[in-house]
């Protein structure tokens, strides 16, 4: 007989997100997806041995009714399990990843399922079951879409701008960067496990050690970027507006916030002396483009992008 695997599911709001994809990545090796469901909330999809179930269920289930306490007002979290035959489990990634166009030059893929034809896009490899940001979450594509958009305006042939990727998770934004021009790249996280996934995906684009990439917290970071991409959740950027608002020189790119909670996060960064640019909401997340605050003259010369 072939060996057995569960697919779990968890159904959470997405304030919790952040949380519960932590922790099942913290003991689950094999990785998680998202994706989204009902209107308000996502679901974590992973796979895992039924033995490796048997072992961990009981940690999971505590931990999602710990979590009730931290989201009083999100409704409560959703559990389901179905068999896996083994021999599904190689493909079941693949079944779920393909290459996806975001903005209008990159195309994301799987390192098993390498565009042929690019029809003059570039090409960003990621490898899903790693770290969080495979390109098909709404926040990874606003930021993707944003950040183009502000390179195509910056970069030229006599000119790269540097850019710091905060909250780098699998890289993706960082790769795609510096493959549009961006140098030197830098990003950062707070998770060990993250910033190996994202040297991972670096190699597997070619690139080597042409991005830093490095452990670290907003915190410990005092240097300056023209470019500054922060996708992170409601409570850090809200938290560290004001430090995040003087890390950039030219341009400043933030998402990881709901729609519903967006306005507000608009309104922090322009009290900390910004201007929101451009923005993108979509269905369920915001992303928005910031620019230092200038007088009604100097904001009619930019050129809107």
């Amino acid at each position: 007989m072939s060996e057995q695997w569960i697919t779990l599911e968890i159904e959470v709001s997405h304030e919790a997100e952040d949380s519960v994809t932590s922790f099942i990545s913290d003991i689950i090796p094999e990785g998680c997806l998202i994706q989204d469901s009902r209107a308000g909330r996502i679901k974590i999809v992973t796979y895992l041995k039924n033995d490796d179930w048997t072992l961990c269920h009981k940690k999971i289930e505590h931990f999602l009714m710990d979590l009730r306490g931290f989201f009083p007002d999100s409704p409560e979290p959703e559990i389901t399990t179905s068999e896996l035959k083994y021999e599904n489990w190689a493909t079941a990634w693949q079944d779920k990843f393909k290459p996806l166009r975001v903005g209008s030059r990159l195309i994301i893929a799987p390192p098993w399922d390498r565009p042929k034809r690019l029809g003059g896009r570039i090409p960003i490899i990621i490898e899903p079951a790693e770290a969080f940001g495979t390109g098909t979450h709404e926040t990874t594509q606003g930021c993707l879409a944003l950040m183009e958009q502000a390179l195509d305006k910056i970069v030229s042939d006599s000119r790269r701008c540097s850019l710091f990727d905060i909250g780098c998770g699998s890289g993706i934004i960082s790769i795609a960067a510096y493959k549009l021009g961006a140098y030197p790249v830098t990003a950062i996280d707070n998770d060990p496990k993250a910033v190996e996934s994202a040297k991972k995906n670096s190699l597997l684009n070619g690139l080597g050690e042409a991005i830093v990439i490095k452990v670290t917290n907003l915190d410990a970071i005092n240097d300056m970027a023209d470019i500054v991409v922060a996708n992170l959740d409601f409570l850090t950027l809200t938290k560290y507006a004001e430090k995040i608002s003087k890390m950039f020189q030219e341009r400043l790119i933030v998402s990881g916030v709901t729609q519903k909670d967006w306005p507000e996060l608009k309104e922090r960064f322009q009290e900390a002396g910004l201007h929101c640019l451009t923005e993108i909401v979509g269905r369920e997340w915001g992303a928005g483009l910031f620019v230092h605050n200038f007088s009604d003259e100097q904001r009619s010369g930019l050129r809107d992008i």
